[in-house]
């Protein structure tokens, strides 16, 4: 159980938090960033959504 905290705690799962937590607040609020940054932070936050999701844990 310790050691899943730890996981939970790890830089990448706080950064894809972070993320998933911008891309709600930037759907949710009336927020008109510059297309330019729109697009690479939907291409990043993307790419990283489909790493987590495509992944095989290794045992």
């Amino acid at each position: 159980m310790k050691e899943r905290f730890l996981n939970l705690i790890s830089v990448k799962s706080l950064v894809t938090i972070m993320m998933t937590a911008l891309m709600g607040v930037m759907l949710l609020c009336d927020v008109d960033p510059p297309k330019e940054l729109l697009s690479l932070y939907c291409t990043t936050y993307g790419s990283v959504m489909t790493y987590y999701f495509t992944r095989k844990d290794v045992v």
